[in-house]
């Protein structure tokens, strides 16, 4: 008998996160009528009730030994997996509304376990008036929680990856490269801060920081058909975070976003919130960038 096949895996390292979701949803079609932003952006984006009014619908998930570790506390393992789906919503400046949630769980899991787990989950719903409505479970070979989580804009437009036109000056929240500091456990999504960015119109375009700068600015940069430069040293870098832990670890769970040169004044004199702004860079009419700061960020198929 044969020997089976790699060719799956390999093509898989070879495809990475971005090429994976291309090949596979690339023929998707969407209702122009319903659907503003499919497949792409952080979240999708349906209209909602009249005219000033934006459904955004995101899910994602967090498995055992991918997203924590065993070890973890069950409380953060439930707050993560709510968490990660609201920095979504705050990546397009939307207001988080319900959410159902899927358990994959082992047969032989304990029972105490998950429902601590459900306790941190609740905690983190009632911090950011999240409505948990629902969801599902199933038997799995390994814990897992997907959470699909509803949000909305209310008279104004969220904002989209692909806004950025070429002058627009790189912004950065936070400091990026706390992951090993258990920071991917107890990160505060930026909802306020993006809120604020879509509501005063001061961000042209605007995504969170879950895979990295090296993965995420690029894409950006990509949906706004642009090239970008950054000034390495004006990267903020949390406590004990070298330059490439800061770009490439990823789970920084940060804002990044770009702004018209004529809006930077008044962007860091309103500034209402004492989470610090950095700028670090420009975008423009180059091609991609080839510095080696920005080779990479987090990509669950390719081998680092």
């Amino acid at each position: 008998m044969a020997r089976p096949s790699n060719a799956a895996s390999d093509s898989l390292a070879a495809l990475g996160e971005d090429g994976l979701l291309h090949l596979l949803t690339g023929r998707w079609k969407t209702d122009p009528g319903r659907v503003l932003t499919g497949v792409g952006d952080d979240c999708a984006v349906l209209r909602g009730e009249g005219r000033n009014h934006y459904l955004l619908f995101k899910t994602d998930a967090v498995v055992e030994g991918v997203h924590f570790a065993r070890q973890a506390a069950p409380g953060l393992i439930g707050r993560k997996a709510l968490a990660r789906a609201l920095s979504d919503i705050a990546a397009m400046g939307a207001v988080p509304l319900a959410a159902v949630i899927t358990l994959g769980v082992p047969a032989r899991e304990s029972v105490r376990r998950l429902r601590a787990i459900y306790r941190g989950l609740e905690r983190a719903a009632r911090k950011y008036r999240v409505n948990l409505v629902g969801g599902e479970t199933t038997r799995a070979r390994q814990l897992f929680l997907n959470v699909a989580l509803l949000g909305e804009c209310r008279g104004y437009r969220p904002l989209l990856r692909s806004g950025a036109r070429a002058g627009d000056m790189i912004f950065v929240t936070g400091r990026l490269g706390a992951t090993r500091a258990r920071h991917h456990l107890l990160f505060a999504p930026r909802l306020a801060e993006g809120q604020w960015l879509a509501r005063n119109r001061l961000a042209s375009a605007l995504m969170d920081l879950s895979d990295g700068l090296g993965a995420d600015l690029p894409r950006l940069a990509t949906a706004s058909g642009l090239g970008f430069r950054i000034a390495p040293e004006l990267i903020p870098r949390a406590r004990g975070a070298t330059l490439r832990g800061a770009i490439t670890d990823g789970e920084d769970y940060e804002l990044l976003f770009t702004v018209r040169p004529s809006h930077v004044k008044t962007l860091k004199k309103k500034w209402p919130f004492l989470t610090p702004l950095h700028c670090i860079g420009v975008m423009g009419l180059w091609r991609r960038a080839k510095e080696p700061v920005i080779a990479h960020g987090f990509d669950h198929f390719k081998q680092r």
